[in-house]
């Protein structure tokens, strides 16, 4: 033993050992990462979240030669939903291994190695940009990746992984572009960014924050280094885009056209009640969320609690980042994208998931900053309160996500609808009378995946039903609209769901009638549209 070591304690680490675990944090973290995503992968079909089965139709079109289209609508027209550099990962990989089914495997191992380095990226992040000590950080990171909502994610092919490894490098430069400046620093944040709106179009909050910025440091030759390259890069697209868009059918846009001129029409006929409509659902899904993500309790003054202890260290965060000077983009361009999610007409959580490990290392950050400056002022008490019950909050998150992960909600999302889809795919494959035909279906992109047909969708996404639900006339309505423009050849839908009353009532133009051949009892009905 040590001299000067009493019993029961523990020698302190030489400094040689803490800098030896220091610099493989992100490495432990991006260790973690990979093991725990790929202990939670499935096989469970893909395009049961609808995105990630369209995102592979694109990839398998450009593979094959098609160009960036939509090979499963009829016409094949040009898919200009998302951005492509997801899709066109999906297509190297597709291009090297084309055995379909066969490559789904090395199609699901994209993801786990994405957010492997995402999590490596994170955990620098947080040290550099955000000032926390390096167990913090990678216990954040560890904490937060290894979480249900973010292993949903990547448990699909979806572009979130991506989006976030990307993110970080990208913010690295413009952080040191806006302190420093240069113009091959612009030049390169231009590109990175860039290739970040090229991910997901989101991105683009960064490059907004780094052009406020910049002017306001007055960088005008950075400036317009910056905004030139990165326009470059993203005009071609945004190009297509907008060529597309005018042709493009208004019975597919919710889901398949821009969606930024899909959310614009809907507040435009919607007007300022359905903004407050919006708003007010997206603040209280944002709140129960956060809830259920910190509290080891259900519900309750304490769940709501906790939510609040949450929110005002996140926004502490952003309040230090800004103020220290060390991430000011971050801090804008964070504050921007939840300003831009409130406002969204859309299920609202999966934007928040993609960035969860940053949203905790922002917390951890205001936690950090408010200890600091009440201990500074004196009031040790109070800041042994604020590490208390951070340390509480984390406690909660991972009682959550032992809970979650032991009863294996992160493959919920693809679970719950695999089995529809598979007896959907059974379905037309084994009957001939598909053979050739153009089919409308729920789960539109995984029947197109696994059958090879034309596979329009049974309704139309609308902003609308984001704070209200869809009647049955409703959905007759849009299966009409659909029928008229498309003239779908057969219906597939499931026996006792929302569709097949909607189907029924439909009112179809002269000479176009239904005859369903589905065998007694089936869960899926299968109807052919016969001329009278």
């Amino acid at each position: 033993m040590n001299e000067g070591v009493g019993v029961g304690e523990r020698p302190a680490p030489a400094p040689e050992a803490l800098g030896f675990l220091e610099r493989r944090a992100p490495w432990v973290a991006a260790s973690v990462a990979l093991v725990a995503a790929l202990l939670t992968m499935t096989a469970d079909p893909i395009g049961g979240f609808n995105d990630d089965g369209i995102y592979l139709l694109v990839a398998k079109a450009l593979a094959a030669g098609q160009g960036y289209v939509y090979p499963q609508l009829p016409g094949t027209p040009p898919a200009i939903h998302y951005p492509p550099v997801w899709p066109m990962l999906l297509a190297l990989v597709w291009k090297v291994g084309p055995a379909f089914p066969a490559n789904i495997g090395w199609l699901k191992l994209i993801n786990p190695v994405v957010i492997a380095v995402a999590a490596a990226l994170a955990v620098t992040l947080g040290r550099r940009l955000l000032g926390l000590p390096w167990w913090v950080a990678l216990a954040g990171v560890v904490g937060a990746t290894v979480s249900v909502p973010v292993l949903l994610l990547t448990n699909l092919l979806l572009s979130e992984p991506l989006f976030l490894l990307l993110l970080a490098p990208a913010l690295f430069v413009t952080e040191r572009l806006v302190r420093d400046g240069g113009w091959r620093r612009a030049a390169g944040a231009g590109a990175l960014v860039a290739l970040l709106v090229l991910v997901r179009t989101l991105g683009g909050v960064v490059l907004v924050a780094a052009v406020l910025l910049l002017a306001r440091e007055r960088r005008w030759r950075d400036l317009v280094v910056f905004l030139a390259v990165s326009t470059v890069l993203l005009l071609p697209w945004q190009l297509f885009v907008w060529r597309a868009s005018a042709a493009f059918p208004d019975e597919l846009r919710g889901s398949y056209g821009p969606y930024l001129e899909w959310m614009v029409d809907g507040y435009r006929a919607g007007g300022l009640p359905f903004f407050v409509a919006v708003v007010a659902k997206n603040l209280e899904a944002t709140w129960e969320m956060i809830g259920v993500f910190t509290s080891p309790f259900s519900a309750g003054l304490f769940r709501d609690l906790t939510s609040a202890i949450a929110v005002v260290l996140f926004v502490s965060g952003l309040i230090a980042s800004a103020r220290r000077g060390h991430a000011p983009v971050l801090a804008l361009a964070l504050t921007g994208y939840l300003a831009i999610v409130i406002a969204w007409p859309f299920w609202v959580d999966r934007f928040y998931w993609v960035l969860w490990p940053l949203l905790v290392l922002v917390a951890l950050a205001g936690a950090q900053a408010l200890a600091v400056l009440l201990g500074a002022q004196g009031r040790r008490r109070a800041a042994a309160t604020v590490v208390g019950v951070t340390v509480l909050l984390a406690a909660g998150h991972e009682t959550y996500n032992v809970r979650g992960l032991a009863r294996g909600w992160a493959s919920s999302a693809s679970r719950g609808v695999s089995g529809a889809g598979i007896r959907l795919i059974r379905q037309v494959n084994n009957t001939r009378a598909f053979d050739g035909r153009i089919v409308a279906s729920e789960l539109a992109p995984m029947l197109a995946i696994y059958t090879g047909l034309q596979v329009l969708p049974v309704e139309i996404l609308t902003t609308r039903e984001h704070v209200m639900e869809k009647t049955q006339a409703d959905r007759t309505d849009e299966l009409q609209r659909i029928d008229r423009r498309f003239r779908p050849e057969a219906y597939l839908v499931l026996d006792g769901g929302p569709f097949y009353p909607a189907l029924i009532a439909a009112q179809f133009e002269a000479g176009r009638t239904l005859i369903d051949i589905s065998p007694p009892g089936a869960p899926i009905r299968t109807l052919l549209v016969k001329p009278r």
